[in-house]
C-alpha cells in the first residue's frame, strides 16, 4: 500500500498548493464605490416549483442599487406548487412574470429552455441569470458588471457562498468550490480561455446580451445537463472571454434543504460530469486513492505516510473553507469521508441514468 499512499501524499499537497494560489489570484469584485451603471440590465430568473424561495429571491433582486435602469423577469415554468401565488404578492412595476405552460421542445432540458425563453424576450444590454435559491446582496450586480468591464470579460460567473445545513449537505456541498479551486489553474484559464479549463456556476451568470447571442446562448446548450459549464465553453470556442469569480460577498445560495433533495440533485447530473463512464471511473478512483485510501492507511504499517496525505487533504480543504466562508471544523478533517460519499453519489447517478430514472422537479433527465 505504501506506493499508493506516497502518491496520495504528493498529490494532496500539490492540490493544496494550487488551492492556496487560486485563493490569492481568483477574480474578486472591488469594494470601491463606482458610478451608477447607466446601461440597461435585466435579471432573469427561471423558476419551477420554487414557492419556498421565489419571494425572497425576487425581492433581493429588486433591491439592487447602483443601476439606473433595470428590471426583473421571472419565468414560472409550469409550476405545480404555489410559485405563482408567491409572485403575485410582489407589487413592483419592475417585475415581469412570464408563464411557461407548454411542453418542452424535443431535445431540450428544462433549465436551458427557461433561460433561453427569458433571454429571447430581453433587449437589455446586460443579462443576469440567477437561480431562485440565490439571494443577491444589494450591490451584487453593480460590482459584478464593474468587474466584468474592468477585466474585459464577456461572461462572468461569481460563485455564491454556499449554505449547507445537515450532515449530508456539510459533507458534500463544500466540494463544489473545492473541486475547481484545487484542480483548475484559474490564472491560466483566464489567459488561455481553454474550454477544458472552463469553470462556471449557473446560479449566477452575467454577460452582455450581444456576446450571449454570439455564443449561441442557451439554445446551443439546450440538451446539456451541465448547461452552465457548456455555456462558458461555448463562449471560449467563439473567441469570447469568461471567468469564474469569488462571489461570496455578492450572493449566497442554499441549494438543498433536505438530504434527499441533495441526492436527487447530484445524481441527476453527476453521470455527465466527467465525459462519460470511463472518465467517471477514472476520476472517482483517482479521488478515492488520493483522499480516502489514506484513512484506511492509518491502520497499516504505512500510517506515517497516510497521516501526511491526510494532512495535505485537510490543509487544502481548510484553504478553500476560509476563502469560501464554509464550515471549518470538524468538516475539513472529514474530507476522506466526503470523497467516499461523493463517489457513492456518482455510482448512484450512473445507476439511475442507465435505468432511465433520473429526474428533477417532475421532469425526466
Amino acid at each position: 500500500m505504501q506506493p499508493f499512499l506516497t502518491f496520495s501524499a504528493v498529490v494532496s499537497w500539490l492540490l493544496a498548493l494550487l488551492a492556496a494560489r487560486n485563493s490569492r489570484t481568483i477574480l474578486s469584485p472591488s469594494t470601491e464605490k463606482r458610478s451608477p451603471i447607466s446601461d440597461s440590465v435585466e435579471i432573469l430568473i427561471p423558476a419551477r416549483n420554487e414557492a419556498g424561495d421565489i419571494f425572497d429571491c425576487v425581492n433581493a433582486a429588486l433591491a439592487q442599487d447602483g443601476l439606473e435602469q433595470f428590471q426583473v423577469t421571472v419565468l414560472d415554468d409550469s409550476s405545480t406548487d404555489s410559485t405563482a401565488a408567491e409572485l403575485s404578492r410582489i407589487d413592483d412595476p419592475r417585475l415581469t412574470v412570464i408563464t411557461g405552460d407548454e411542453e418542452l421542445p424535443e431535445g431540450w432540458l428544462g433549465k436551458p429552455w427557461a433561460c433561453a425563453r427569458l433571454a429571447e424576450q430581453s433587449s437589455a444590454e446586460y443579462l443576469v441569470f440567477i437561480d431562485a435559491d440565490v439571494r443577491l446582496m444589494p450591490n451584487a450586480i453593480t460590482r459584478t458588471i464593474a468587474l466584468l468591464i474592468d477585466e474585459n470579460l464577456a461572461l462572468i460567473s461569481p460563485y455564491p457562498k454556499q449554505l449547507a445545513g445537515g450532515v449530508l449537505n456539510r459533507l458534500i456541498q463544500p466540494l463544489l468550490q473545492w473541486s475547481w479551486l484545487s484542480t483548475v489553474p484559474l490564472k491560466l484559464a483566464r489567459k488561455t480561455n481553454r474550454p477544458s479549463l472552463a469553470v462556471a456556476n449557473g446560479q449566477f451568470l452575467v454577460c452582455r446580451r450581444s456576446d450571449y447571442l454570439t455564443s449561441g446562448g442557451h439554445v446551443a446548450v439546450c440538451g446539456e445537463v451541465l448547461e452552465d459549464l457548456m455555456l462558458m465553453r461555448n463562449f471560449y470556442t467563439h473567441g469570447l472571454t469568461g471567468s469564474v469569480a469569488d462571489g461570496t460577498n455578492l450572493a449566497h445560495c442554499r441549494m438543498y434543504q433536505r438530504g434527499k433533495d441533495l441526492v436527487d440533485g447530484y445524481t441527476k447530473s453527476l453521470w455527465a460530469a466527467f465525459g462519460g463512464a470511463i472518465g467517471s471511473i477514472f476520476i472517482n478512483l483517482f479521488l478515492l486513492t488520493v483522499f480516502t485510501l489514506p484513512l484506511v492507511g492509518l491502520f497499516t504499517s504505512a500510517w506515517p505516510v497516510a497521516f501526511v496525505a491526510l494532512m495535505g487533504a485537510s490543509w487544502g480543504r481548510l484553504i478553500v473553507a476560509v476563502k469560501a466562508k464554509q464550515h471549518r471544523f470538524p468538516d475539513v478533517l472529514l474530507h476522506s469521508i466526503s470523497i467516499a460519499v461523493f463517489a457513492g453519489l456518482n455510482a448512484l447517478s450512473w445507476v439511475r441514468h442507465l435505468r432511465g430514472t433520473n429526474s428533477w422537479k417532475g421532469r425526466a433527465i
